[in-house]
């Protein structure tokens, strides 16, 4: 059914959470939306590294998003 929205669940992780104000929120995106939809949604620096999982699995930000999929968003951290 074209026009509908999915619902996804985001996770935010480290300093992200302050950054942004919350820690997990459910958002809805038109169905179809890629993991890239949802990061350019959020006021995050494009070119800061990342991590993101959808449901524990590492995706690429092409990926395309299923209702009720969950993605975690993590600063790439270095260093040792």
């Amino acid at each position: 059914m074209s026009g509908s929205n999915i619902k996804i669940t985001v996770k935010l992780i480290g300093p992200f959470i302050n950054q942004l104000g919350f820690s997990e929120k459910t958002m809805e995106f038109p169905a179809g939306a890629t993991v890239d939809t949802v990061l350019s949604s959020l006021p995050l620096d494009p070119k800061r590294p990342k991590i993101i999982t959808r449901n524990g699995q590492a995706v690429t930000t092409g990926e395309k998003l299923g209702d009720g999929d969950r993605l975690a968003i993590s600063p790439l951290y270095s260093g040792g």
